[in-house]
């Protein structure tokens, strides 16, 4: 028991510094604990233990960056800073802080306890689903990867073809030939996703924030202890509006392949339209502007696990990366054994909880601090960054190769982003890939090609994959057009 609370503490505090660092997040924590995954070989459930607590405290931890400095904690903050910098600008940066560290902590309360403590029984729908429902559960994912995350929803359709492209090569998984190789022996059992992650998702944000000369001063924090009780009392007051953003982040949460890059956005845009005729206009430092996209980012990493777990489909990247950690050290998300497994669920449960209060009491003590922040470039932890993640992604042969594959992801991820394709597409493509190919081979062997037409659950499945498109071609306004 000693050794879960040190490790709970350390999972604690390794996330919310990370979270503090503009960019980093979630997905760069979950990156760099591939370079001291030994750790945790003899014991698999110290891994969720400790990832669990990474990926809660960074949630909380990534608006300090966003109210503070103007620059996303994480994908999930990013709304966060229209209102809340303003504030900070303003001197009321405790203020900001301390409303949006309060719905998030009753939306993460809220949304844990209907994730987390009744998913053993949610685990009762996978006896419902059979090939044509899982294939179909694939698509479904596919379709809102590419046409909801992206309003390029076109190059979100080449991005999730390549990344299926790039997950087939090396073996193939039906006759185990080699497959796309080109001859390099490196890649003969398949691209490596830590260094697909990095490359892709990580390393092209550093490196653009790099280039940032500076970050705008805010005011000095004043009466720091009334500001925190009135954030208090305004994310009570408000509280319609950060559970209407919980509702969003929690159902866009459920919807595989689309992760929390939007949520936020949907929740902010949800929150103006629905308080006309502010005071305060929003982007000009309403409170309101915080709550909302921030009701939204704890309930979306909540929801996010429940497609991880019980069907192995993540919800969102930095799913792909506790997936791949949890598969290293032998538990793969999606299985029988690990659906049966109320050890694995009492772990997450408790890791979640317990990570969630202290997270809270963490950031309201740091508020007092939180303007120091502005005062560390962002270049002097730049390049410790950039060596702790190329630690973690050449630890598979530790050779040349490794580098040169490090480098081959990073320099496909910057072009992924500039000519705004979308990326999440591309990860989700190569991950769900050998899966997706497995199963549309046992399905056109064992059925009909069109019997999932005929099956209550897939047929649904394939209607509200039909909507996305729809919605994705027609309607989808969303602002984050690189994820």
């Amino acid at each position: 028991m000693t050794t879960y609370i040190l490790m709970l503490l350390a999972g604690t505090l390794y996330g919310f510094i990370f979270g503090l660092i503009p960019i980093a997040g979630a997905t760069v924590a979950l990156i760099t604990i591939y370079s001291f995954i030994e750790y945790f070989r003899a014991d698999p459930y110290l891994l969720v233990t400790f990832t669990t607590a990474v990926v809660v405290s960074c949630s909380i931890g990534d608006l300090f960056a966003s109210v503070m400095m103007n620059i996303p904690g994480g994908g999930g903050s990013a709304a966060t800073m229209v209102d809340g910098f303003p504030m900070a600008k303003q001197g009321q940066a405790a203020r900001a802080l301390s409303a949006a560290i309060f719905t998030s902590g009753i939306n993460g309360l809220l949304w844990g306890i209907a994730v987390f403590v009744f998913l053993p029984y949610y685990g009762q729908l996978i006896l419902k689903f059979a090939i044509p429902e899982m294939l179909a559960f694939i698509m479904l994912a596919f379709v809102c990867v590419a046409f909801i995350n992206s309003q390029y929803w076109f190059r979100g359709i080449l991005s999730l073809c390549l990344g299926i492209f790039v997950g087939m090569i090396g073996l193939d998984h039906v006759t185990g030939a080699h497959r796309f190789t080109f001859g390099w022996d490196y890649i003969a059992a398949g691209i490596q996703i830590v260094p697909l992650m990095a490359g892709i998702m990580a390393l092209p944000e550093l490196i653009e924030t790099y280039k940032i000369k500076g970050f705008e001063s805010v005011a000095v924090i004043g009466n720091i202890w009334d500001q925190i009780k009135q954030g208090a009392k305004d994310s009570f007051i408000h509280i319609r509006v950060g559970l209407h953003g919980g509702v969003i982040g929690g159902f866009i949460g459920l919807i595989p392949g689309v992760g929390g890059a939007i949520c936020d956005w949907l929740a902010y845009g949800a929150t103006t339209a629905t308080n006309k005729n502010e005071k305060i206009p929003f982007g000009d430092g309403n409170v309101k502007g915080v709550i909302g996209p921030e009701g939204a980012n704890m309930a979306q990493k909540a929801t996010a696990y429940v497609p991880t777990i019980l069907f192995g489909i993540p919800a969102a990247p930095f799913e792909v990366i506790v997936m791949s950690l949890f598969m290293i050290v032998g538990l793969e998300m999606g299985t029988p054994d690990l659906l049966k497994d109320l050890t694995f669920f009492h772990v997450l449960t408790s890791s979640y909880m317990w990570t969630l209060g202290l997270t809270f009491v963490i950031s309201l003590a740091f508020i007092r601090y939180a303007v120091l922040i502005t005062k560390v470039p962002f270049k002097t932890y730049f390049w410790a960054l950039v060596i702790l993640i190329t630690w973690a992604c050449v630890q598979y042969t530790g050779y040349w190769e490794d580098y040169a594959m490090l480098g081959i992801c990073v320099m496909g991820g910057i072009m992924l982003k500039y000519l705004k394709f979308s990326r999440a597409a591309f990860i989700i493509g190569f991950v769900l890939s050998p899966r997706f190919e497995t199963l549309l081979s046992q399905y056109l062997t064992l059925y009909e090609p069109f019997d999932m037409l005929y099956r209550p659950i897939s047929a649904s499945l394939l209607t509200v994959a039909v909507i996305a498109a729809v919605y994705g071609i027609l309607f989808n306004k969303t602002r984050i057009s690189y994820v």
